[in-house]
């Protein structure tokens, strides 16, 4: 009799954990990519996700579920008409796992099976439980201690700033990412950049198409030349700087590499800060290490934070005091900032991320933006637009004061064909966003296509310089 009980038992258990539609009703809690996000599902059918360091997921919408087949189906309806097309698995009754692609309507494949290591930007994995305690940890401030403030008055001094690209990161003779090679600047340029109001500049450096791939990986000496004399110019003038590895194989790009293997390009990348932290060694506090563009999701998560944390140790070896900025994972992304793992020994560290959202008004007309087709896309400022900046901005300004790490909005930019007044409305907002949370920030570009200044007429974009430097 026991046994037949505890077998009634166990079959009423697992009914309510694996099929009654109330097993999925209420507030359910997790983290995506690292920061927190409460999903709820109504029993009229309506559902929400609030994700709070990415707008871009949050949405109210329906749901649709089928307890009926294995795995237990889900299909989500956004308010734009896009679906998600999804599975779902109990552990418990109190955990749950989410994997769903989105899509168009009648386009859309559900997966067989849920994947937690994701390398399609349609997908989207959650770990759920009912205990809201999953994310009440990742908000609990730390303890800083007095050290930590040096990083927060270095990032003041990188205050406003702009990407002097174009000069030092083509890759036209290796990756071919750009048509044409870089181009040098006149040395009055740095003291119009000063002149205009700007207190820093961020130099994107390839510095892989400069150095041999045969160990030790030595950097050209006459490369090194010509990035002395773009950091000499630009301290002379009054300008902080920050230099970077911008483009790398494997690690930043999704081109790899012919003739050296992961592991030796990862081996070659140390070589080369090695490299850069010595040279620099005795060069003042204002000039600033950026230790890798845009990590792409290939190099993953947990290498990536084990790649900074020994990079930052090799560097200490020669610059102990040197103020590092460590880019977020996944891309840079600004949503990406809570996966970052930073030694809890070293506090000299500025934090930056990237922010370019919408890209469709961003980035228009551009194809490998997947925005190729959305030429004319205004901007108004109007609050319906301005409140998704916000809150994406005002979750890193939390995030920042939470791990005590300060913040630099490494690039932000609208592409120079844009509708004039809708370029210079968005810049402003972000930078008057960015600035409202201490931020310090470097808009992209000085030249190309996303460009603030005219170098043929030799002068600036007015209405983007008062978006960025406004008038006293």
């Amino acid at each position: 009799m026991k046994f037949i009980l505890l077998a009634l038992l166990s079959v009423v258990y697992l009914s309510c954990v694996t099929h009654p539609d109330e097993s999925i009703v209420g507030e359910w809690y997790g983290l995506k990519d690292g920061s927190p996000v409460t999903v709820k599902f109504n029993d009229d059918q309506t559902m929400s996700i609030h994700a709070e360091a990415f707008s871009g997921l949050s949405f109210a919408g329906q749901y649709k579920i089928n307890f009926d087949v294995e795995p237990i189906a889900i299909d989500l309806t956004l308010p734009s008409g896009m679906v998600c097309a999804a599975i779902i698995s109990f552990s418990d009754a109190k955990e749950m796992e989410f994997y769903g692609f989105f899509g168009a309507p009648g386009q859309t494949q559900r997966p067989a099976k849920i994947e937690k290591d994701l390398q399609r930007p349609d997908a989207i994995y959650l770990k759920l439980n009912r205990d809201k305690k999953v994310i009440e940890q990742k908000t609990n401030e730390v303890t800083p201690p007095k050290e930590a403030e040096l990083a927060f008055e270095r990032n003041k001094r990188l205050g406003r700033g702009l990407n002097l690209n174009g000069l030092l990161d083509n890759n036209s003779g290796d990756l071919h990412l750009y048509p044409i090679p870089d181009q040098p600047i006149k040395p009055e340029y740095f003291k119009m950049i000063a002149e205009a109001g700007f207190n820093s500049v961020r130099i994107p450096v390839t510095w892989s198409v400069h150095a041999s791939k045969i160990p030790p990986y030595t950097i050209e000496s006459a490369f090194f030349e010509k990035v002395d004399n773009i950091v000499n110019q630009c301290l002379e003038n009054g300008l902080a700087v920050s230099i970077d590895i911008h483009y790398y194989p494997y690690i930043n790009m999704h081109h790899g590499d012919d003739d050296l293997s992961f592991d030796e390009n990862i081996d070659r990348f140390y070589s080369l800060w090695e490299q850069i932290a010595e040279h620099y060694k005795d060069y003042p506090p204002e000039v600033y290490f950026d230790l890798l563009n845009e990590p792409n999701m290939e190099v993953g998560v947990q290498r990536y934070n084990e790649l900074i944390a020994k990079t930052i140790q090799l560097i200490r070896g020669t610059n102990p005091d040197r103020t590092l900025i460590i880019g977020t994972p996944n891309l840079g992304q600004s949503w990406t900032i809570g996966l970052l793992d930073l030694p809890e020994d070293d506090w000299n560290l500025i934090v930056q991320i990237h922010y370019y959202l919408p890209h469709l008004f961003t980035h228009q007309g551009l194809a490998y933006a997947s925005a190729a087709e959305s030429e004319g896309v205004m901007w108004e400022g109007n609050p319906e637009e301005k409140k998704p900046i916000e809150s994406d901005l005002a979750y890193c300004a939390k995030w920042s004061k939470t791990h005590s790490r300060p913040i630099n909005l490494g690039e932000f930019g609208v592409v120079e064909y844009a509708d004039p007044a809708s370029r210079a409305r968005y810049i402003r907002f972000i930078r008057e966003t960015a600035e409202k949370y201490d931020f310090s920030f470097h808009i992209w570009g000085f030249r190309e296509i996303f460009r603030v200044f005219d170098e043929e007429a030799g002068k600036w974009n007015e209405p983007v310089l008062k978006a960025l430097i406004p008038e006293k």
